[in-house]
């Protein structure tokens, strides 16, 4: 799932980061409004998570340019402003929600899972699991994994985290009484490697497997 971030307070821009790749969203960053519809001009986002007061062109300009132009995307619009009339002005422009700062980074987090309707979803950047359905799709391209290989990235993608060993691995998705070699593990790893791609899932030496590097 990806999520612009239009801020121009570049601390600010930081932590939001920081805690968005922790949850697995693929985050770009922008300082002024400009720029947002300059970059959703040759990218896709899901999300555009937006500052009402920037420089060069605000937020609330930029959300109406993007509902103009007909861009298919979310906005959920962060503001310092605390007035019941600023915050119809946000929903009014086009904003999906609102949000006043300071705000709680888990309430933001909620916020956007309600938006992107990400609450049932299990996924790290464009890799989405549909429990649900048992679908799994890579940047919108459906692949086809066995039912090892499908438990095996849920366990990833539901400790997204952790540093997993292979005993823990092996006892969650073969069971505690598997009487095999444990070096299924990595063999099975290595097969849902090539169809997700060899960046997800890392080796930590010595220790086991993390999905991605932010744990």
């Amino acid at each position: 799932m990806r999520i612009l971030i239009a801020e121009d307070d570049l601390d600010m821009q930081k932590i939001l980061k920081l805690y968005l790749q922790k949850e697995g969203y693929e985050v770009s960053l922008v300082c002024n409004g400009r720029e947002v519809i300059d970059f959703l001009a040759e990218n896709k986002v899901d999300l555009v998570l937006m500052d009402w007061m920037m420089p060069v062109q605000d937020g609330i300009k930029t959300c109406r340019e993007i509902r103009l132009l007909q861009i298919p995307t979310k906005i959920l619009m962060l503001t310092a402003r605390g007035e019941n009339a600023d915050e119809i002005q946000g929903l009014v422009c086009g904003a999906d929600d609102y949000l006043r700062k300071p705000f709680d980074i888990q309430i933001l987090l909620l916020r956007i899972r309600k938006l992107c309707q990400t609450e049932n979803l299990l996924f790290y950047g464009d890799i989405v699991l549909n429990p649900n359905t048992m679908e799994v799709r890579r940047n919108g391209e459906k692949i086809l994994l066995t039912k090892t290989e499908y438990e095996l990235l849920k366990f990833f993608l539901s400790n997204k985290r952790s540093i997993l060993s292979r005993n823990l691995i092996l006892d969650h998705i073969w069971g505690m009484d598997f009487e095999g070699d444990i070096r299924t593990v990595d063999t099975t790893i290595r097969r849902l490697r090539k169809k997700i791609g060899n960046d997800v899932i890392q080796t930590r030496i010595g220790l086991g497997y993390s999905l991605g590097e932010n744990i």
